[in-house]
């Protein structure tokens, strides 16, 4: 499968910074520490050192409304949430899907965008339903809805399928290109985002799957309030569709 202009893309977007897992306090009522994932574009990427996408470009927006600086800490996805739980950030944005487990450990803001698992495979490929996957193996990222999503149906929906985990997004299309899997499974905008890049690959929606993403904020915090205003005014204003459109080939229709 010819994924290799993809695979050297997302190379390029998370090479550019080195992660450092270890956050630092918050330390300054003007300033905003944010914790992020850089590893997936077009939500969030870092690209020659500085991080750009969708959710840099909201959550900069909200903390300028805020009247604070920013501080972008860069985590792997799989520990972005323990930073908020340990108050080492304000708080966490990258494509976070609210789920009951990580309810239970931070407060979650009002959504600001919609999506759904889909399965993202070669053109080629003879997948083109989950069915299909009997006896393949599926790649996602470790830590992320999908993950659970695929824990939750392994012996329904995935019944016979291997599984393989990733830390980043990045080593997953690797693992797909050196056939490590036959398939990832991940987002629907960023999907077309790839597939954008790389015609050669196909997407399967799993219809029943939509999810919103939120901000994560610790229990508690004042500025969940803060936050839910300024979204709840640019989602009424349409400030946020624009950024959609600019961000993303597609996104999620609304019911």
């Amino acid at each position: 499968m010819r994924i290799l202009n993809l695979l050297m893309i997302a190379l390029m977007f998370v090479g550019c910074e080195k992660k450092d897992n270890k956050a630092p306090e918050t330390s300054s009522d003007n300033v905003l520490n944010i914790a992020v994932s850089s590893d997936y574009p077009p939500f969030i990427y870092n690209e020659n050192g500085k991080l750009g996408g969708f959710e840099i470009e909201l959550i900069n927006t909200i903390a300028k409304k805020l009247g604070k600086a920013v501080h972008f800490h860069d985590v792997d996805f799989q520990d972005i949430i323990k930073t908020v739980v340990k108050k080492q950030s304000d708080c966490a944005i990258a494509a976070i899907g609210k789920t009951e487990d990580r309810a239970k450990e931070v407060d979650f803001t009002t959504p600001y965008h919609r999506s759904m698992s889909v399965i993202v495979t070669s053109i080629a490929s003879t997948v083109n339903k989950v069915e299909d996957l009997n006896g393949k193996t599926l790649g996602f990222e470790t830590g992320t809805t999908y993950e659970k999503y695929f824990d939750d149906k392994k012996d329904s929906e995935f019944n016979g399928v291997n599984k393989l985990e990733r830390n980043k997004f990045s080593d997953l299309l690797k693992a797909m290109h050196e056939g490590k899997c036959h398939a990832i499974l991940t987002g629907y905008s960023e999907a077309y985002e790839m597939q954008s890049s790389n015609p050669d690959l196909k997407i399967i929606p799993i219809n029943e799957t939509v999810m919103t993403f939120s901000i994560a904020v610790p229990k508690g915090a004042p500025l969940l309030k803060q936050i839910n205003e300024i979204l709840d005014a640019m989602i009424k204003d349409g400030e946020i569709s624009k950024l959609e459109k600019q961000y993303f080939k597609k996104v999620v229709a609304e019911d």
